[in-house]
């Protein structure tokens, strides 16, 4: 089993630590107090992200981080060979049969790249020039280190006189090319906003809607049921394969079941039927005398198309018996039959006439060309829904970036031959769109010559510099004639000092003549303001798409009865995080708690988990089971997230058992959920909503005595979320509901953007992860033992 790479996680530890210090609010107006703000928040944001750095850093090997590594690649043969061209030009002829090798690729876009024309820089640039400047004197452009570093004792050390210089001659020529490469930007448009309803269909107090999940398939098309605006149900619909008859596609806690037919869709305009209706009813008529027959009605009753010539349907065929003629019913509607010679098939025959017989077999099944509704079934609420299916518009754009002058007006290349294709027809994916172009990259051949030596030694010798030695660079392997020859001139410079600095104060760090104590405290607001992105973070993950809600809980029970109170709390919930169960995730949330009663906190939890942390691998823990490419799920599992090549379901009853054994002294007399919500209590999941009492001895109808006391509680997948809940629902106002009926349901997204995050009392969950912050003082020790040597002009950094 392949576990998520720490790594990553490490890395976005590091990324929200950065975060959350830099959105730390300072309390100062002066200058110097807002820069004294600015350093001690940088120093608790190194502070916090130096242990998770030091430890994504190791040594790894190659073949932990090079796909594909090998000690022993083929070009190792090529070592040591006096001449390479050969070898060389054979790799690019194999190329190109293999255009989209990635190797190929890498070999025919660095030989472009290098017959690219470029503007040439002398090394006597203005820029060139600065930046050996800067380099050889940092004072004399960046200031004098002693207005940064005021606690440094700084000497002035004179520099040299001279700088050397190095220019180029050019002579001969050299074929070269340039290029018109195509860009294709993609933009993508919905046709309605993600996450909406976009249509509705309704009946009494039903309503029908879909909801806007662009480029879902036909085949997963989201749909919801809702009475008088409260969602039924929510299901996904297969829309684009027909149905004649109605097929179930949800069964609502009544019993009664979702049916859709009459589905199609031309291009993207879809409809459909649903109907709310049981699988059968039990239908009684009167018969006298106090008596009645019943029997059970289905819904709908298929329609039949005609039967083969030389064939009846069923129904035209009147049973009868040996003896007489007396009808008796007729025999399958579903069925053609045809005469049975042998007299072994059902007794019955044709009132019309047209087929003489009086035994008969099934030949064949009447095809079903739609249904009505059964009369005798009552009532059926129907819903014609006719929507656009959600979609995506992508909208391709051509960009060319042409590297080829208009003309070359300088005289010294020319076009030697006609542009031409180097890379196309292809279809390349491009954002998830597959673009397809007749070619993708123009190459021309051209002719640069030096007809006249081109010198840029001549200004060098102008101003004064003396030649001090020559190389050649390049050599016509024809002729032998040095084309390239690169000289270097010693150039007279205007007399400088350097400084160096020496003695600087250990706990001092000073700026244009501010100085600050380096050993002051980390911010002390670092815990406040992970704890914002930490509820960000869970807010987006756990964000209830069908009914938009976050922070949202479920309903648990405990009783305390005569003789034994199972409502307690069970330490053992603390070590059930997501990372302690599955290895890898929050320590912060408690998915694995949550039983199938909510089951979108392991659905988007797992998703998050998994999904982005590269997970690889097949594991099955407290009850959730991760399948990768088609493996089984155990039996009585249900799929939460079904992907292209990843299933992860859910056992409730795996769960339990998991939990019963950390409380098998309560499981003797306690069910299932009330040890489970003694291990959420343990973990600080919990809000106590209230107490009634549920069973009493009673006298003459009156409760004389009570005998079990139940308390019901809304739980949450993280303490964060409870806290959240407890201290936001006093700000809007809302309640929890009774003792008897608890509301544990989340924010709407309106309601979260009215909460006031800064009025609340985070302190309790600042207490779980201040202990894991890191030991400032050592690492402002390490630090401090560095800064002497470790500034610019020196350039040691131990």
């Amino acid at each position: 089993m392949h576990k998520p790479s720490k790594s990553l996680m490490q890395r976005a530890a590091v990324w929200c630590t950065l975060v959350a210090i830099s959105i730390t609010s300072t309390h100062a107006d002066p200058a110097l107090q807002a820069a004294q703000a600015a350093h001690e928040e940088g120093l608790a944001a190194g502070h916090a992200a130096q242990p998770s750095v030091r430890n994504s850093v190791r040594a790894s090997s190659a073949q932990d981080v090079v796909p594909g590594y090998t000690a022993t690649p083929p070009e190792r043969s090529h070592y040591g060979q006096p001449n390479l061209s050969g070898a060389s030009d054979a790799q690019l002829s194999a190329c190109a049969l293999t255009p989209f090798d990635p190797v190929c690729q890498a070999l025919t876009g660095a030989r472009a790249s290098a017959n690219i024309p470029r503007e040439q820089v002398s090394p006597y640039d203005p820029s060139v020039l600065d930046a050996r400047r800067v380099a050889a004197n940092p004072a004399s452009v960046l200031e004098d280190i002693a207005s940064f570093y005021s606690g440094c004792e700084v000497t002035s050390l004179p520099t040299a006189t001279t700088e050397s210089r190095v220019c180029r001659q050019y002579s001969g020529a050299t074929p070269q090319s340039c290029a018109r490469t195509l860009t294709v930007d993609v933009a993508r448009t919905s046709s309605c906003t993600p996450g909406d309803w976009i249509a509705q269909a309704s009946q009494g107090t039903l309503s029908l809607s879909v909801q806007c999940k662009p480029d879902q398939p036909a085949a997963a098309q989201r749909m919801r049921l809702a009475n008088r605006g409260e969602p039924l149900a929510f299901f996904d619909v297969d829309v684009e394969t027909p149905l004649t008859f109605p097929q179930a596609v949800h069964t609502l806690a009544d019993g009664r079941m979702v049916w859709i037919a009459n589905n199609r869709c031309v291009g993207d305009d879809c409809q459909l039927t649903g109907l709310v209706a049981a699988p059968t009813m039990l239908v009684c008529t009167s018969e006298g005398e106090g008596s009645a027959a019943c029997t059970e009605e289905r819904p709908f009753l298929a329609r039949y198309g005609s039967c083969p010539a030389g064939t009846l349907p069923g129904n035209q065929i009147m049973r009868f018996h040996e003896e007489g003629v007396t009808t008796s019913g007729t025999l399958e509607t579903a069925a053609c039959f045809v005469p049975d010679p042998s007299r072994n098939g059902e007794v019955g025959y044709d009132p019309t006439g047209s087929i003489t017989g009086t035994s008969w077999r099934q030949h064949s099944l009447r095809p079903v060309t739609g249904y009505e509704i059964n009369p005798r079934y009552g009532a059926i609420p129907q819903m014609g829904l006719r929507f656009e299916r959600p979609h995506t518009t992508v909208t391709e754009t051509d960009r060319w970036d042409d590297r080829c002058p208009a003309d070359f007006g300088d005289g010294r290349c020319t076009v030697s031959a006609a542009a031409r294709c180097v890379d196309g027809p292809a279809t390349r994916s491009i954002e998830g769109a597959l673009v397809t172009r007749d070619c993708w990259r123009y190459e021309t051949a051209l002719s640069c010559q030096f007809n006249a030596s081109s010198d840029e030694c001549a200004p060098l010798t102008a101003a004064g510099c003396t030649p001090s030695g020559s190389v050649c660079r390049q050599t016509n392997p024809a002729t032998g004639q040095c084309e390239v020859l690169e000289a270097t001139y010693a150039c007279p410079v205007a007399p400088a000092t350097g400084v160096a600095a020496s003695n600087c104060p250990a706990d001092v760090f000073c700026v244009a003549g501010s100085c600050f104590n380096t050993a002051r405290t980390a911010d002390t607001d670092f815990a406040r303001a992970m704890t914002f992105l930490e509820a960000a973070r869970e807010a987006g993950v756990y964000l209830d798409t069908d009914l938009m809600r976050v922070f949202s809980g479920e309903r648990n029970r405990c009783r305390d009865r005569l003789l034994k109170n199972c409502c307690t709390s069970d330490s053992a919930g603390q070590g059930m995080s997501n990372q302690s169960v599955f290895g890898v995730g929050s320590r912060l949330v408690f998915d694995a708690l949550m039983n199938s009663g909510n089951r979108e906190f392991l659905y988007y939890g797992m998703r998050a988990l998994l999904m982005n942390g590269g997970f690889n691998g097949t594991f099955t823990s407290y009850g959730v089971t991760v399948a990768v490419n088609g493996t089984a799920l155990p039996a009585g599992s249900s799929v939460l997230y079904a992907g292209e090549s990843m299933v992860v379901a859910f056992d409730p009853w795996s769960l339990v058992i998991a939990i019963v054994i950390y409380v098998v002294m309560s499981a003797i007399s306690c069910d299932e959920e009330e040890g489970q919500l003694a291990m959420k209590e343990g973990a600080g999941l919990c809000h106590a909503v209230g107490t009634y009492c549920s069973s009493c001895i009673r006298v003459l109808g009156s409760c004389v005595s009570c005998i079990t006391r139940t308390t019901n509680k809304c739980c949450f997948n993280s303490a964060l979320a409870r806290i959240v809940q407890e201290q936001g629902r006093l700000q809007i106002g809302k309640g929890w509901g009774s003792a008897q009926n608890p509301d544990c349901s989340g924010f709407t997204v309106a309601q979260l953007q009215q909460l006031d995050f800064a009025r609340m009392d985070l302190s309790e969950f600042y207490a779980s992860i201040v202990p894991t912050l890191p030991n400032t003082g050592t690492i402002q020790t390490d630090n401090l033992n560095r800064a002497t040597t470790c500034y610019y002009g020196e350039g040691r950094c131990p």
